[in-house]
């Protein structure tokens, strides 16, 4: 993907002009865009990665034009320009002693230009500035201009210079800061910088391979965004470059040379990182010695604002992140207008924006994470990670390693290098803990800590890692009751559940059923319409199951492709047909019949499932089932020796008396 630079200046011609240039001299290795002042297509500026700013030293001094119009994160080049040899060749060509006036926008620019002529050995001519409104010598008919001829006085015998050039190491600093050094080494940057007067560096010609060290280092150094400072072995300043002169307020010139503690005393220069407050603002400095052949050059310091370390941390967190870690529902996304959806909706939208732990109680199937992801994208964390995580679908074990993370060779079968717990990957975001209650008490030991203290440590580590994370939890028990009978801690129960929240059951907000039966038949897009007395089945049926097991009814009828519902269409569960009576009989429940059924179709193929398996099966069959209800039902065929319960990928399967059993129960 192609780079993007900005051009800012005040005069629309010098940001076309400017941008010709780098187009002409980057080829197609940028997308540049030019802006001005002058023409109000400033204010319009987009984002780019780097920005090429057209400053005067007096603009640089007084007042920074351009940063009201910049992004406040933004990597900025200012532009620093020359005449063209050409240029300085026509004025050589003059008799010692000539008189010229040199126009150029203002008093300062004249005075600029003609500096810098001076100093590239132009003695042959005195110039005297020109710019509007200015008084001119009547006696001086020479005049010279880069690029303004339109300001020259009336009448005047004009040589225009050309526009000032962009200098060889204002190129150089774009082309590097745009990650483009090949380019220094090209045909193009050779013949521009042999075009150039006044080369950076005092070489007539400039390219990479020919650059001395110290110019490649420091073109390298001031093309870096972190504040670069060096001191010799007797603690003078030697070195400083562009981003540590803005960081400090102060030029280079007023630093180099002097002792750092008189010119920079609060400026650490002891090993390792610091936290250096520097003119109000917080800086992380790290400091290194500098040797070479064991011989001590010195000190290098580099500084960073503290505000950015802590966000680079945070992008580089996020980009370890994988990217199914993210909340894809909002407050919209909750259907429903029945009073207790309302108010529950209106609770949970007040309190997004706060950094407290919330608690999520309702029973299974009534849209606890989707609350949760709601909250999230609606609080201040919402561009960072959203992880949720299902307690009761762990051992204890793993969950420790998912949620804290390890160290390299912290247990066996341990990735090598060690791997960053969820709560790492969570930084500055949300932590969804679904069915809180089924964690064992030495967890919740483990887990209070952590929420106290705001810092975790890896299995196999002694060092804390300090974590920014907002904690949502959900639990479909009486987590109360828990903390009664002394099987879930208070202290954890009180840090989780600072503000409750209540998810209504389906059966509490019945206004809403037939609302959400349209929403998922228009998910499925399906055409069947439902007869009036499926309405009325579906608004008296007692939904056990929830929103889920609603779905699941919708999906159901959508797979049968009818084109309207009649009342012995619908699932077993809501019929009083022969075939359910059948199995009424036989002293089953429609769920017990739906997981006969999945087991029953596995059997021959010699297949077992897990749990979720059976509850996404279950409800394929129209029937919706928790995976406590899925367990109790499994407990009872295991005692009655119908079943066979598998280790790890093993699943679950029948046995042969279980089978036979199946057969007999089909075949009433």
């Amino acid at each position: 993907m192609k780079k993007t630079l900005g051009i800012l200046s005040k005069s629309r011609d010098m940001a076309d002009f400017y941008a010709g240039l780098l187009s002409g001299l980057l080829g197609g290795t940028a997308e540049i865009y030019a802006s001005s002042l002058e023409d109000g297509s400033i204010r319009k500026l987009r984002d780019c990665d780097l920005y090429l700013v057209s400053v005067t030293s007096y603009d640089l001094i007084y007042h920074s034009w351009a940063k009201g119009f910049l992004p406040p994160e933004a990597r900025t080049v200012q532009a620093s320009v020359t005449f063209s040899m050409k240029a300085v060749e026509t004025l050589r060509a003059y008799p010692e002693g000539t008189k010229a006036l040199l126009v150029n926008q203002t008093r300062h620019m004249a005075m600029e230009s003609i500096s810098q002529l001076y100093h590239l050995g132009i003695s042959n001519i005195e110039f005297l500035p020109c710019y509007p409104g200015s008084e001119n010598p009547p006696e001086v008919l020479t005049v010279f201009t880069p690029g303004e001829a339109d300001l020259a006085p009336a009448g005047a015998a004009v040589v225009d210079l050309g526009p000032r050039s962009l200098t060889a190491n204002t190129v150089c600093e774009i082309a590097l800061r745009l990650g483009n050094p090949v380019f220094l080494e090209s045909r193009e940057f050779a013949a521009y910088t042999a075009a150039l007067a006044g080369v950076d560096y005092s070489l007539q010609t400039l390219t990479y391979n020919s650059l001395t060290m110290e110019s490649k280092l420091e073109l390298i150094l001031n093309a870096l965004d972190a504040g670069i400072v060096c001191v010799d072995e007797e603690g003078l300043v030697t070195l400083v470059n562009r981003a540590a002169e803005e960081q400090l307020c102060s030029s280079r010139e007023r630093l180099l040379g002097r002792p750092a503690a008189e010119a920079l005393p609060e400026l650490p220069f002891a090993d390792g990182p610091r936290l250096a407050s520097i003119l109000g603002r917080d800086f992380s400095v790290t400091t290194a010695p500098l040797y070479i052949r064991e011989r001590s050059l010195g000190t290098f310091a580099v500084l960073r604002p503290f505000q950015e370390v802590e966000e680079q941390q945070a992008t580089l967190r996020l980009q370890k992140t994988p990217k199914s870690h993210h909340a894809r529902y909002t407050f919209h996304d909750i259907e429903g207008t029945s009073p207790a959806i309302r108010k529950t909706r209106e609770i949970a939208r007040r309190v997004a924006g706060s950094s407290a732990s919330i608690m999520l109680d309702g029973e299974s199937g009534t849209g606890k994470e989707l609350f949760a992801q709601a909250i999230h994208n609606a609080s201040p964390r919402r561009e960072r990670p959203f992880i949720a995580v299902n307690c009761a679908a762990l051992s204890e074990t793993l969950l420790e390693s998912e949620l804290f993370g390890y160290e390299d060779g912290a247990f066996t079968g341990a990735r090598k290098g060690g791997r960053a717990g969820l709560f790492e990957c969570a930084h500055q975001g949300t932590l969804f803990l679904d069915e809180i209650e089924t964690v064992s008490p030495a967890f919740q030991a483990k887990l209070l800590r952590v929420l106290q203290e705001q810092e975790v440590v890896r299995i196999g580590s002694v060092n804390p890692i300090p974590v920014d994370v907002r904690v949502l939890s959900a639990t479909n028990e009486d987590l109360s009751g828990r903390v009664r009978q002394g099987s879930f801690r208070r202290d954890l129960y009180y840090r989780l559940n600072v503000i409750p929240i209540h998810i209504p059951a389906l059966r509490e907000r019945r206004e809403d059923i037939l609302l959400l039966a349209d929403s998922f038949r228009r998910q499925f897009r399906a055409s069947f319409t439902l007869s009036g007395p499926v309405q009325e089945a579906l608004l008296r049926h007692r939904w056990t199951g929830n929103i889920r097991e609603l779905r699941n009814c919708m999906e159901y009828l959508h797979h049968m492709g009818l084109k309207e519902v009649s009342l012995e269409d619908l699932p077993e569960q809501f019929l009083d047909g022969a075939s359910a009576g059948r199995k009424r009989e036989a002293g089953l429940s429609g769920g017990e019949w739906a997981v006969w059924q999945a087991l029953g179709d596995l059997y021959p193929q010699n297949r077992g499932i897990g749990r979720q398996g059976l509850v996404r099966t279950c409800g394929s069959l129209g029937v919706c089932l928790s995976e406590h209800e899925v367990r109790a039902l499994l407990r009872r065929f295991q005692e009655a020796g119908w079943l066979a319960v598998g280790q790890g990928r093993g699943g679950t399967r029948l046995t042969e008396a279980g089978y036979a059993r199946y057969l007999e129960l089909r075949d009433r």
